[in-house]
């Protein structure tokens, strides 16, 4: 067996963040590194007593620096407070948590740190006692910005990640001011360091939708940034990491530092009234409510979207993410139809001619929540790969009677958090592709993850080489699929602020193999097309008949 690689991880002490502890916990699993060294940072900064640390963050930051942290810490307690109750994955996320219990071995560096506080540069001693541990890799885990020597003392560099797009945003704190700004996403850069502040080789970078609470936002980005990083380890002990080889230029943004008092006071004022605006629609049983809407077109990509007949929604529920068939000079309608008061959808299915529409029944129902009733035909027989991302796997249903009647065939991905897949063939084989959430917070809206298999109904499906092939909730998650001459179409959704299915586009997959995956934008369709609307997500076509969702605002018991 070969011996695993040793890294080391920079600290500032043992006792450490979430983040720290859940990337050690991931290595444990590895087979090809372990972290075998804690390197301590020890500096001044972080040494002597409460009121010496103080005086010094005084000298460095002013009065004023001191108080717009202090009240900025005071936020993200009190939002903490409802993060922690929001899912039970965060409870423990803002504890600190003790390296020793790993049982890593440890040594302690003093690094001279420049006058701004910022820059560490590492003593020759420090650096001669990194050199004997014969170390591999380098993970800066620890404060001070790197410059010197120690970027070169190990043989595969030092690794980091950058909380942000280092293209736009560089400093901190980490996922602030995207929400701050309401950008529709924010990013990560996970890179080997240089000395030029924020560069290096860029080896991963990956966008989340951005939420409107800052620590919520906080919690997504850290969660999939960790695990990304420890994906990123491995390929690059393994050899198959990669430049991403973005062109250099300059950086036109500022330097973004702990938001001053008066910014805090407009974050806080447009978090509440989010917030009572919520509390107010609740109490009106007012919610975002998605709906149906379909049109009789030629071709679906020429298409008058507000010519298109709504569906109308049943009390206490929505219907969403529509897919058509057409079946003995018939079109029928597939589709999520979510139960409020159950909070779990089922597939059901409509009947469209042009005279309307006739709601038929429910086609498929289970004890977890079901959507995203993606239809496939193999060998004459017709199949449904529904969303069921809760009962963490990915199923093909075999239509037994259509078109109410269906049974579960094959289980074809197991152990897997996946919704919203699409599965065609092309080229000899098939391909499947689907929405992971790897960090396990439930964010299916951020990686676009590709499979291939040479038969359908196999529990051997092969990942791509490169998977998430893309990693950005403005085009990952898919809304359908769309065919012409022979060329293959994805349906993608774009979110929004803090808004869930802001919009949808239609990219021409240019490349699919095992090992790489390439689309073109062909056009986005924007919530224009009924008065009211806030998003769209979905779009299917088949045999002269369109089908399209939308979310509104309305009374969902009506």
């Amino acid at each position: 067996m070969t011996p695993k690689l040793k890294v080391g991880l920079i600290v500032d002490s043992e006792i450490a963040s979430k983040q720290i502890d859940q990337l050690v916990k991931l290595s444990l699993n590895s087979n090809l590194y372990e972290i075998s060294y804690l390197i301590i940072q020890e500096t001044k900064q972080n040494s002597g007593n409460i009121v010496s640390k103080v005086f010094r963050k005084i000298g460095k930051n002013g009065f004023n620096g001191i108080v717009r942290s202090a009240t900025f810490k005071i936020i993200i307690k009190i939002e903490s407070l409802f993060v922690k109750n929001h899912k039970d994955i965060f409870k423990d996320f803002f504890d600190k948590f003790d390296l020793k219990l790993y049982g890593i071995k440890s040594i302690v560096v003093k690094p001279n740190v420049s006058p701004s506080g910022l820059v560490y540069i590492y003593t020759e001693e420090d650096l001669k006692k990194i050199e004997y541990l014969n170390i591999d890799l380098l993970i800066r885990g620890g404060s001070g910005i790197l410059r010197g020597k120690i970027l070169d003392v190990c043989h595969k560099g030092i690794i980091s990640f950058h909380h942000a797009d280092n293209d736009v945003n560089r400093g901190g704190p980490p996922g602030f001011w995207e929400v701050f700004d309401k950008q529709k996403r924010t990013g990560f850069t996970i890179q080997l360091l240089n000395n030029e502040l924020d560069g290096g080789e860029v080896i991963f970078k990956g966008f989340v939708a951005t939420s409107f609470l800052y620590t919520l936002n906080y919690v997504n980005l850290i969660s999939k940034s960790t695990v990304f990083l420890h994906k990123a380890i491995e390929s690059l002990l393994d050899g198959n990491s990669h430049s991403l080889n973005y062109p250099s230029k300059p950086y036109s943004y500022p330097l973004y530092m702990t938001p001053r008092l008066l910014h805090q006071l407009r974050y806080v004022i447009s978090t509440f009234i989010i917030l009572i605006g919520r509390v107010y629609q609740k109490l009106l049983a007012r919610k975002y409510r998605w709906g149906v809407a379909y049109q009789f077109v030629e071709k679906w990509d020429e298409v008058t979207l507000w010519r298109s007949t709504k569906i109308k929604n049943p009390p206490n529920h929505f219907l969403a993410d529509p897919f058509i068939w057409h079946k003995d000079g018939s079109h029928y309608c597939f589709m999520e139809d979510y139960n409020y008061k159950t909070k779990l959808g089922c597939i059901s299915v409509y009947e469209i001619t042009k005279d309307g529409y006739k709601e038929l029944g429910v086609a498929l129902k289970e004890p977890f929540h079901l959507s995203y009733p993606y239809l496939l035909e193999s060998n004459d027989e017709l199949y449904m790969c529904p969303g069921t991302q809760h009962s963490k796997d990915i199923r093909l249903y075999k239509c037994i009677d259509f078109p109410l009647k269906w049974e579960l065939e094959k289980i074809i991905i197991k152990d897997v958090s996946a919704t919203d897949t699409n599965i065609f063939y092309a080229d000899s084989k098939w391909w499947l592709l689907t929405n992971i959430c790897s960090s396990g917070l439930g964010d299916h809206n951020s990686e676009l993850h590709v499979f291939s298999s040479d038969e359908l109904l196999t529990d051997s499906w092969k990942p791509n080489l490169n998977n998430p092939v893309i990693f950005d909730s403005l085009s990952a998650r898919n809304g359908g699929m769309l065919f012409k001459q022979g060329e293959a179409f994805r349906v993608f959704q774009r979110q929004g602020w803090d808004i869930y299915g802001e919009a949808f586009g239609v990219t021409k997959i240019t490349e699919l193999t095992d090992s790489t995956y390439d689309e073109e934008v062909q056009f986005i369709v924007e919530p224009k097309f009924f008065k009211g609307i806030k998003g769209t997500h979905t779009y299917s076509y088949k045999n002269g008949l369109i089908a399209v969702d939308f979310v509104e605002i309305n009374n969902i018991k009506k």
